[in-house]
């Protein structure tokens, strides 16, 4: 899906995938195929401004003015989730310094749940950052949401779409589900209805 986003004059979209999956599986999702290419959603400043945009409403807010001259990082820090998801997948420690990537994205955002006053009266939470920047801030979100992946009880719903050609993985809803999207799952039986009636 197509995801167009306004920023202040200017209107940008991010070509690729936007699915409504855990933050870390949407980083993933920034290298994905389209007609059998392998694509980058963040080959630069401004794919990356785009796609942050596009799971803005998903990050923290302290996190929504992620400085896109900061791709080095957030590229850093998708290789490493890449690699830490595909692990668990294949059931499989992941690279050591994968781990230490993620580890350390994770420690550069240290929170802390507060109670304030809310208007009105009433209480309401707050999370403190500890002056972390909003870069560091959605560094972190990326690196927990991995975390809690990988660790949690939701490891083993990661899956990788079985679509030929396509590199995404999803979080599975239904035990039987293979494919990142209907789409891809069309594709996958019109593939195999064409090997079974062309032999």
């Amino acid at each position: 899906m197509r995801q167009v986003i306004p920023l202040g004059t200017v209107t940008m979209t991010y070509p690729g995938p936007v699915r409504e999956q855990p933050l870390a599986i949407e980083l993933h999702n920034t290298l994905y195929a389209a007609d059998g290419e392998p694509l980058d959603g963040l080959a630069d400043e401004r794919g990356l401004r785009a796609w942050l945009g596009a799971v803005r409403g998903r990050l923290p807010a302290e996190a929504r003015g992620a400085d896109p001259r900061r791709l080095a990082d957030v590229r850093r820090l998708r290789d490493a989730v890449r690699e830490v998801l595909h692990a668990a997948t294949e059931q499989r420690p992941p690279r050591p310094s994968a781990v230490r990537a993620v580890n350390d994205a994770s420690r550069r955002c240290p929170s802390s749940p507060q109670l304030g006053a809310a208007r009105g009266g009433g209480m309401r939470a707050a999370i403190d950052h500890h002056g972390a920047d909003a870069t560091d801030i959605a560094l972190g979100a990326f690196a927990v949401d991995a975390i809690d992946l990988v660790t949690g009880a939701r490891r083993g719903d990661l899956g990788r779409c079985g679509a030929p050609g396509c590199v995404l993985m999803f979080l599975r809803d239904h035990p039987r589900r293979a494919w990142c999207s209907s789409a891809c799952g069309n594709r996958a039986r019109q593939a195999r209805h064409y090997r079974r009636t062309h032999p």
